[in-house]
């Protein structure tokens, strides 16, 4: 058994050495996949830690976002989760999800994952020969026909199980759709995530495929799903995830159809079951990588909660925060 936990270790992180040597990569694939928004960092707690957790089965409700096999590992009959996030060039993202422990059936959960551009003025722009007749100002080409709204959605259903003590599957169905004013592009996609607890002190292994669907269609223009594939690793080296200090790390390998491949580094550290602290460094990513966050444990009327707050840096636009708040009841 030693010698086969060994050999998988050993594939894991060679596997992740294949994954960071194609960094020089020359095919730029970035912008051929829509539904870019999915892909986006849900929750402050994953944001915190550097875009990883996928090996991290005390991640509660918002775990579905991360690696849907993780709702199994909720401890409590329910679990809710809600995420409000600044994103750049003020847009915004927020999420929401739900777990229900059903007993010999596993963990079922949904969700919706919401991103909005916000409102957007709507203008008609004019030949040179026509712009007296319909401005009646050669200086001006263009005329506001009001305002339109854009933004992009999911909506999903999860569930999970422990197959074994050790191995745990997950699967997530979602309804997707982007839209700017009257023109929309919809599509139903897949995730899945498995998660073994192996016997070599607390090291955890994960894996997590997101975004499986066929092409979709906007207006006439054809496009990819933004799927992607990561692999992690994770482990304490001072205690573990039941204790009330601890210390977590994390390394996972990304694997995009629609960007570089790259690998993220995190770190979680519980204190006294109350502050958590986390930090995360992303590999492969050119304007952004580092990142920060800062959690609150506590418990009100017998139910226990967790407050996040997580920050990403960025090169040159605004830097980002979003907000958790997690419940058990």
């Amino acid at each position: 058994m030693k010698r086969k936990i060994t050999t998988m270790i050993l594939i894991i992180l060679l596997s992740l050495t294949v994954v960071g040597t194609s960094y020089a990569e020359e095919f730029q694939k970035t912008g051929t996949t829509g539904f870019g928004f999915l892909n986006l960092p849900v929750s402050a707690r994953y944001a915190a830690m550097g875009e990883t957790g996928i090996c991290m089965p005390n991640g509660q409700a918002d775990g579905m976002f991360i690696n849907p096999a993780l709702i199994a590992h909720v401890k409590t009959p329910n679990a809710f989760s809600a995420t409000f996030g600044d994103w750049y060039l003020d847009t915004e993202h927020h999420s929401a999800s739900y777990v229900r422990n059903i007993p010999f059936i596993g963990s079922v959960g949904i969700f919706m994952n919401l991103f909005n551009y916000g409102e957007m003025q709507r203008t008609r722009f004019f030949a040179q020969d026509e712009v007296n007749a319909f401005t009646g100002d050669e200086n001006n080409i263009y005329l506001s026909e009001g305002t339109f709204n854009a933004g992009a959605y999911a909506l999903g259903l999860s569930y999970a199980r422990q197959m074994t003590d050790k191995f745990t599957f997950g699967a997530n169905v979602k309804y997707v759709r982007e839209y700017i004013a009257e023109y929309y592009a919809q599509n139903v996609l897949v995730d899945m995530g498995f998660f073994y607890q192996t016997n070599f002190s607390s090291l955890r292994i994960g894996a997590f495929l997101k975004n499986f669907g066929l092409e979709t269609q906007y207006v006439n223009e054809k496009f990819k799903m933004p799927q992607q594939m990561t692999l992690g690793i994770s482990f304490e080296p001072y205690g573990s995830l039941d204790d009330p200090t601890y210390i977590s790390l994390n390394i996972e390998a990304v694997h995009p159809n629609d960007m570089s491949e790259h690998i993220n580094f995190g770190i979680e550290s519980r204190i006294a079951n109350l502050i958590v602290l986390r930090g995360g460094y992303k590999f492969g990513y050119e304007y952004e990588n580092l990142t920060i966050g800062l959690g609150v444990h506590f418990v009100f009327k017998a139910k226990e909660f967790d407050l996040d707050i997580s920050y990403m840096q960025h090169k040159y636009l605004e830097h980002t925060l979003r907000y958790t708040l997690s419940m058990e009841l």
